[in-house]
């Protein structure tokens, strides 16, 4: 991706940690102004919380050199998640005790609903594109590093499984975009087959034992075509050697590895 998911997560948090200050600082200050206490103290605790946890978010990893998994990110978002809808909810009906700045009063509304609108909208999205990345990419990316480079989230991988008609239009995800493998019937018979192969040539013919009526006329055996079943077929179909070669998956293509090969070189005698 051009901008990158960890640049943009780290300037989304930090976003969130600036807002988180500014509503505390302002909420500190209007506090001998608001009627209901209760509501300024769910305020405060509500902005700590959000300014700790974007700033533990930031600073895990540069720190700490510990990752920040996403199933972390995610639990702690939405944790906040219903606090955040709570106080964007009471603030923008609530009013202060006469006497209060109308000015900073309308300053934390801004600020305090913004952080939560941010939160919520990236608690959302990060969710969901969690949810999107287990079956279109990698199972186990709850357990990823989210600011891991390649991102967890490849979003030419996503968008492909999500929108395939779409995505095969665009070059950039059109390789992205599962094709079924057609399985043909190999016509010739291989190595291992037997001399009576019934499955690669002609159909089968069973010989039935004679009747009165054919010994009669002369003959001894009847000959019929036998005609198999499809699943049958199916079922006693030889594995190919084709078939035991696993193609690589979206998540191992974009993986590279490091094989290090030294040579020694022929010691002269």
């Amino acid at each position: 991706m051009p901008l990158g998911f960890q640049l943009f997560r780290q300037v989304l948090c930090i976003t969130l940690a600036f807002c988180a200050a500014i509503s505390l600082c302002l909420g500190i200050y209007l506090s001998q102004f608001f009627v209901r206490q209760g509501l300024l103290w769910l305020l405060v605790t509500v902005e700590v919380l959000s300014f700790l946890r974007s700033l533990w978010s930031i600073t895990r990893k540069p720190i700490f050199n510990a990752p920040q998994p996403v199933a972390s990110e995610a639990v702690g978002l939405f944790v906040l998640f219903p606090f955040q809808l709570i106080v964007a909810l009471l603030l923008s009906g609530i009013t202060l005790k006469h006497g209060s700045n109308t000015l900073v009063f309308i300053f934390l509304r801004v600020f305090a609903i913004s952080n939560a609108a941010i939160h919520m909208v990236y608690t959302v999205g990060l969710v969901m594109m969690a949810i999107l990345t287990v079956p279109a990419f990698d199972a186990d990316v709850w357990l990823r590093d989210i600011d891991s480079s390649p991102s967890p989230f490849p979003l030419a991988i996503i968008f492909a499984f999500v929108f395939p008609c779409i995505a095969r239009r665009f070059e950039a995800t059109r390789a992205f975009v599962s094709q079924p493998v057609p399985q043909e019937r190999p016509t010739q018979c291989l190595a291992t087959c037997l001399p009576n192969c019934t499955i690669h040539g002609s159909s089968p013919y069973i010989i039935c034992k004679p009747t009165p009526s054919n010994v009669e006329n002369g003959l001894t055996a009847e000959v019929h075509q036998a005609v198999l079943p499809t699943e049958e077929i199916n079922r006693s179909l030889p594995i190919l050697p084709h078939t035991l070669i696993r193609i690589p998956n979206a998540a191992e293509r974009r993986a590279s590895i490091y094989v290090d090969l030294q040579i020694r070189g022929l010691e002269a005698p």
